[in-house]
């Protein structure tokens, strides 16, 4: 890839939401607090089941890479979580999620105004694409006061399918008018970078605000970045070379 074509032939750039935009630990250890709070009460084995089966550590308050909470979709955990509670309905547990996330914190990884203004200035298109619901993306990109610096936004139930499929790229690069490989995709875990390729997107870059490490997303991404904020002096020194 040539220093011009990162500016002449990239159009947009698409990015995961938790451990990308947003702290996953932070925002996810609150949110399962929450849920093991509403859906267990004081049964602290039943909260350690539904930590398990998601993949929290309560001790640590950290998630395992690669576990369903890290990388599957919402409809999934709540799936997972339905079977450990059969005196709740799966209808009952996406409610709950729903008004739990609308009252979460919110815990940007970074100034995202100041990144994606940099990023606006180089003439890309912004769009999140989240295993969540897209309900709850749009709630915390508002929340963050952020939801306006993005052209698109989509969630697992938003009708195009879960990464590591390629629907998401596909519905961004339709409402954009742009092609795959115009686009840079920006993720946190080996599913989103999966998701890049599956969808052969110009460029996959890797950040290390997530639970997975350097050493775990090596070969799943064209490059690794700190975190997103790295991502308009990598363009640039780019630009310059």
């Amino acid at each position: 890839m040539t220093t011009r074509q990162l500016i002449s032939d990239f159009k947009a750039v698409l990015f995961d939401k938790d451990g990308t935009l947003f702290d996953f630990n932070e925002t996810w250890a609150h949110f399962c607090d929450r849920m093991f709070d509403a859906l267990a009460g004081n049964d602290d084995g039943l909260k350690n089941r539904m930590a398990d089966i998601c993949g929290f550590d309560r001790k640590s308050r950290t998630f395992i890479t690669g576990s369903l909470i890290v990388n599957a979709s919402a409809d999934e955990v709540n799936e997972a979580w339905s079977e450990l509670l059969p005196g709740r309905s799966l209808e009952e547990i996406i409610r709950l999620n729903h008004d739990i996330y609308a009252d979460l914190p919110v815990f940007p990884t970074c100034d995202l105004s100041g990144v994606m203004t940099s990023l606006r200035d180089f003439g890309l298109k912004l769009g999140v694409a989240t295993n969540d619901y897209e309900r709850g993306a749009v709630t915390q990109l508002q929340e963050a006061s952020a939801m306006t610096l993005f052209d698109f936004v989509c969630g697992s139930d938003s009708g195009y399918g879960r990464k590591p499929e390629a629907g998401m790229v596909h519905g961004f690069c339709e409402r954009m008018s742009i092609e795959p490989g115009q686009i840079i995709f920006v993720g946190d875990s080996t599913h989103d970078m999966d998701c890049a390729r599956n969808a052969k997107v110009g460029l996959s870059v890797a950040v290390l605000t997530g639970p997975a490490s350097a050493e775990e997303l090596e070969g799943h991404a064209d490059v690794i970045l700190p975190s997103i904020e790295s991502l308009p002096d990598y363009l640039d020194r780019s630009v310059k070379h």
